[in-house]
């Protein structure tokens, strides 16, 4: 099913054609807002015009310092110099090389010699951890002097220099060089052209309204294609990037600067509902006020949605007052993507009276592929390809589910310096994801699982660990866990590994301290909650094996379970057969 799209956009091709754009639309608008300085609520501003400036005055200091049609690193945290850094490497020098900041020291050197690095714009918190590495035919570059290069940008383009001017940047060569691992496997470099990321931006914007009067609150790495991509699509669109720079200020920076989308992970959103339910558990009479409110909301959900959606879903946010001021009392929409949310969480957020917009994509497709848009939102799919993509299933067993397939301008070049690779992924046209998938009656597609951590019993059932952790993941005593199969007299073994929400085994087991005695305790609670989902699928996707960890799980940046680590499932726990 081809949709059309809902909005006429302008074309942009390039990195160098989108600033160019944005400056002349929206000059004088608001584009960043970040915090500074020891005041709590002091806040800086920078307008796109001031923006343009910084991006071309650093352009041209760093092509002064022979840097242009060189790989150029960035990394850190979140913040306006990063941005800065990343449109002056793609508009008028070279290639640009995100780099996460929480890799190893000796990670990021290798990454940075496999890139043939000659440079690395990083900010002040990376400081200590480059210091091991420097001196490596790297110039190092830290953007606590970043005006300094501003100012003699500046000085040079006063002085008659057309560096900026004259570099010519191809839209189809590679402009993007990211390393990801996702969930599974070796670090690939994957390589994409400043048009892959371009087109996707113009063609979610189709069919997803953006306007000026938005603001996002960017709390996701920056050197990850999902968060990056969405920032430049709000920059497209003339709406301001405000930085959250640690978490744990994410309920300040909410009222501070007030977003009107969100845009986040499954990870984030669960912390957030079990923070939600948590205070109305605690308040006096919280679960009978949160029941009236959650059916006063399902009646303004069907009677107002009649007239006009934008209606309805003001009025759910008036009625969940409290959580609308929680999230600064301007948002109304909330984008998902990185992994599959679950449904209860979705129609949590829509009861709240957010729209939430579910999608799909990887590093490889620059990222989003499917997704959500203003005529269909659902809890169980992520939509339908953006528009100017193709999607198929591959190879479909009976019950429809195979390999999702991808075509469009989105796709990425190829993998960096590994041709087979490359030529394993990119067949006859189409991107092979390597994530299964099916679609719905009404074409919408519906992610099952990964081919890679899908396990096979012994009659040939596919059994899906994602499918077995939305199930444990419904309970809140339950924070995170990842299902995965063990041999067992040369039989796969289905395994779930757990680690508790401390709060609720608290409020469950009445004790904070964790002994032999509580443990048993906690023990009998999983066991009675893995019997319970076992009961409601067939025998052989049962859970054999439950481990309780006693510390969190691994992550990805985007707060996904790193299934391939070893130490995911070595790490010390407790050990029960339900």
């Amino acid at each position: 099913m081809k949709k059309a799209p809902f909005y006429q956009n302008w074309e942009v091709g390039d990195f160098r054609e989108l600033l160019y754009e944005i400056t002349e639309r929206y000059a004088v608008n608001t584009a960043f807002l970040w915090r500074e300085g020891p005041d709590e609520d002091s806040v800086m501003t920078k307008s796109y015009t001031e923006f343009a400036e910084d991006v071309k005055n650093l352009a041209t200091y760093l092509c002064a310092l022979g840097l242009e049609g060189k790989t150029i690193a960035v990394t850190g945290k979140n913040s306006y110099l990063w941005m800065v850094s990343y449109l002056a490497i793609g508009c008028g020098v070279g290639t640009i090389l995100p780099l996460d900041r929480d890799l190893r020291s000796d990670e990021l050197l290798d990454l940075m010699t496999d890139a043939c690095c000659a440079a690395v714009l990083y900010t002040a918190d990376m400081e200590e951890k480059l210091s091991e590495i420097k001196n490596q035919g790297i110039n190092f570059l830290p953007l606590v002097c970043a005006d300094t290069y501003f100012a003699r940008g500046a000085e040079l383009r006063a002085e008659g220099s057309t560096i900026y001017d004259a570099h010519k940047v191809n839209p189809d060569e590679p402009g993007v060089l990211l390393y990801t691992s996702g969930t599974m496997g070796v670090a690939k470099g994957v390589l994409l052209s400043q048009h892959n990321i371009c087109a996707d931006i113009e063609n979610v914007c189709h069919r997803v309204k953006i306007v000026e009067e938005d603001r996002v609150l960017s709390h996701l790495p920056l050197h990850h294609t999902y968060e990056c991509t969405t920032s430049l699509a709000i920059l497209y669109s003339g709406g301001s990037i405000a930085f959250n720079d640690n978490l744990r200020r994410l309920p300040k920076d909410f009222n501070l600067f007030q977003p009107s989308i969100l845009i986040t992970v499954p990870a984030i959103l669960e912390f957030m509902t079990r923070f939600v339910r948590r205070g109305y558990a605690e308040a006096r009479g919280g679960k009978l006020l949160l029941g009236i409110q959650k059916t006063a909301s399902g009646v303004a959900g069907t009677t107002l949605k009649l007239l006009s959606e934008k209606a309805a879903q003001k009025n759910k946010r008036k009625i969940f007052s409290t959580v609308d001021h929680f999230f600064g009392g301007r948002l109304r929409a909330i984008l998902v993507g990185a992994a599959a949310l679950s449904p209860e969480i979705f129609k949590s957020f829509e009861a709240f009276g957010y729209s939430v917009y579910c999608g799909y994509g990887l590093t490889e497709t620059a990222p989003i592929s499917l997704m959500h848009d203003d005529s269909y939102r659902c809890a169980d799919d992520t939509g339908f390809p953006v528009f100017g993509v193709e999607a198929r299933i591959d190879e479909p067993d009976e019950n429809g589910v195979g390999e999702l397939c991808l075509r469009g301008p989105n796709v990425m070049l190829g993998y960096y310096k590994n041709p087979d690779a490359t030529a394993e992924v990119l067949r006859d046209g189409w991107f092979h994801t390597g994530d299964l998938a099916c679609q719905k009656k009404n074409g919408a597609y519906k992610i099952t699982g990964r081919m890679k951590s899908m396990i096979v019993s012994p009659n040939g059932k596919k059994i899906f660990p994602e499918e077995l952790e939305a199930y444990l993941m419904r309970y809140p005593v339950i924070s995170e866990c990842m299902v995965y199969a063990e041999e067992k007299n040369g039989v796969p073994q289905i395994c779930a590994a757990v680690y508790p929400d401390k709060a609720e085994v608290a409020a469950l087991i009445g004790e904070n301290e964790v002994d032999s005695a509580s443990m048993e305790k906690l023990r009998i609670v999983l066991y009675d909650l893995v019997r319970e989902v076992n009961q409601s699928l067939p025998p052989y996707k049962h859970i054999r094996r439950l481990v309780i960890r006693k510390n969190e799980f691994l992550k990805t940046t985007t707060k996904k379970i790193r299934r391939s680590d070893p130490e995911n499932t070595d790490a010390p726990s407790e050990s029960v057969a339900p």
